[in-house]
C-alpha cells in the first residue's frame, strides 16, 4: 500500500480550533500570581521601613492628657 505525502503546510491559525482554553489558562494563572505576590511585597516594604518611635510618641500623648486634665483652681 502506498503511503501518503505531505503536499503542502500552511502556517496560521486554525478556524476549526478555539484559543480560548488558552487564555483562560494564563489568565488564572497570572491572577494567581499576581495574589501570591502582592502580600509578599507588601510584607517586604513593611519590613523595610524604619518603625516609628513609639516611646516619643507615647510620651507626647501623655503629657498633653496630663496638661489638659490639670486642675484650673489649683494651677491659679
Amino acid at each position: 500500500m502506498a503511503r501518503g505525502r505531505i503536499l503542502a503546510i500552511k502556517w496560521g491559525m486554525n478556524p476549526n480550533s478555539s484559543s480560548l482554553g488558552v487564555d483562560v489558562t494564563f489568565l488564572l494563572v497570572g491572577a494567581t500570581a499576581l495574589a501570591v505576590v502582592t502580600p509578599v511585597i507588601g510584607a517586604l516594604l513593611r519590613w523595610r521601613r524604619p518603625p516609628r518611635n513609639a516611646a516619643a510618641s507615647a510620651a507626647a500623648a501623655t503629657a498633653e492628657v496630663v496638661a489638659s486634665s490639670a486642675d484650673p483652681i489649683e494651677s491659679a
